[in-house]
């Protein structure tokens, strides 16, 4: 089983900036040094974090040979622009670079961008098809919905052929499904409850099958390791309250399976998607991740307003006392 680091997570208004990229970057070093297989990023549009792609360049110089992934808010790249950033970027980490493609939810980030939230998923679409063209033919030419190449020379070659590996980001069935088909694998959402990855990892395995490809399931999961579960819980709430409260207040429950709500009292929001305690408790829980199919887990430990030196200690202790149990 492979462990990651999800990169973000930390900075509310009126935090250091300069401070939030120096704890960014040290816990690249610290995945680094510790073992840990990958590191990513968000969509950081005007939700005060980094551009995802430059904040990538910039950690790759910190942890070579780590698989760097990203997720991407396709509707609202412009094809071109995105090719080229990615294709540098896998160049940079060599070809080690992995998309996460998502549709975006957040409406405030469509209206800044001024494309209907409507068209999210043809825009998905066409940019995916779009930067195919760029990274494998000398000229392209294309007439679609909203873009028009008309016989321009391809994007720069990424190192990975016939593009970056994709792994598709996905809450819904219709989305996990289309994983299956069109992806490298799937990326389960940090709010997706243990339950119901039980029930969709089935699915997906099932639509990998018939398509006649390995398929991988990597999810993005809410961890914290203390000396026990209630001492994580103390340093956790105050952070962790905040956020799903932000979240549930944008909206974000709309676009989850009924089962996987995050406008619920905190206790609920616990339940299945966090792993925290101590390692033998942490360790317990991953094993249920692992019966599902689950084969990386990345893992945010910091939430808005948090110190990045409490993170790191958990980073940290989950790697010397929970990491050796699965790899």
């Amino acid at each position: 089983m492979h462990f990651g680091i999800n990169l973000g997570g930390g900075d509310r208004r009126g935090q250091s900036r300069a401070e939030g990229l120096a704890a960014r970057l040290g816990k690249a070093r610290l995945a680094k040094e510790m073992g840990y297989h990958s590191l990513w990023t968000g969509a950081g549009y005007l939700n005060n974090d980094f551009h995802p792609l430059m904040l990538l360049s910039r950690v790759a110089a910190e942890a070579p040979g780590l698989e760097l992934g990203m997720v991407a808010l396709l509707p609202l790249y412009h094809p071109v622009e995105a090719a080229e950033q990615i294709s540098t970027l896998d160049v940079i980490t060599g070809g080690k670079f992995v998309l996460a493609p998502a549709l975006g939810w957040r409406d405030f980030q469509f209206k800044a961008f001024e494309i209907p939230k409507s068209e999210r998923l043809s825009r998905f679409r066409e940019v995916q098809e779009v930067m195919k063209k760029l990274w494998n033919q000398d000229r392209v030419t294309h007439e679609g919905r909203y873009f028009h190449l008309d016989d321009v020379p391809g994007a720069g070659d990424p190192i990975q052929k016939p593009g970056p590996k994709v792994y598709l980001a996905a809450n819904l069935e219709k989305g996990v499904l289309r994983a299956a088909k069109e992806a490298d694998g799937w990326l389960v959402s940090s709010r997706s409850t243990l339950p119901t990855i039980g029930i969709q990892a089935p699915q997906y395995r099932a639509a990998v099958k018939e398509a006649g490809k390995p398929g991988y399931i990597a999810a993005w999961r809410e961890v914290f390791v203390a000396e026990s579960r209630q001492q994580a819980i103390d340093i956790i709430r105050p952070q962790v309250e905040w956020l799903y409260k932000d979240r549930a207040s944008l909206g974000h429950s709309q676009e989850l399976p009924k089962a996987d709500r995050i406008d619920v009292p905190f206790e609920q929001v616990l339940e299945g998607r966090f792993i925290i305690g101590s390692p033998e408790e942490c360790i317990e829980e991953i094993h249920k991740y692992k019966e599902n199919g689950v084969e990386e887990l990345i893992l945010r430990s910091q939430w808005p307003g948090m110190e990045g030196d409490v993170t790191a200690k958990s980073l940290r202790l989950f790697a010397e006392k929970v990491m050796p149990e699965f790899v």
